[in-house]
């Protein structure tokens, strides 16, 4: 999967090393890395979230208990290193309740 983005190709070569290592047919290699490419997009899309939410950085500090400069730096680092607790106090600081579902991939 070829990108522009310097990041996510980094990330795709990360992933593509861990999945030579798994005997995957080509149909459980292409799902792995559809939802690899959707996971990179959310981890770019934080801030715009935010801001089309229509809530300031401030605000969401507020709720999180943390300062304005931690949320810029969740937004700038995003998903990677991010825990989940945080992640649930962030959405819920733009007004959002973080669901988690457990589906099999297909075969």
């Amino acid at each position: 999967m070829k990108t522009t983005d310097s990041k996510t190709s980094t990330d795709f070569d990360v992933v593509d090393d861990v999945l030579d290592g798994f005997n995957l047919t080509d149909t459980e290699r292409s799902q792995i890395e559809a939802k690899t490419s959707e996971l990179l997009t959310l981890d770019t899309c934080l801030k715009e979230l935010r801001v089309a939410a229509g809530v300031l950085q401030k605000d969401v500090a507020k709720t999180m208990g943390v300062t304005k400069s931690s949320v810029a730096q969740l937004e700038v680092r995003g998903l990677a290193d991010a825990k989940l607790s945080t992640l649930t106090r962030y959405f819920a600081g733009l007004g959002y309740k973080l669901d988690f579902a457990l589906t099999p991939i297909d075969t």
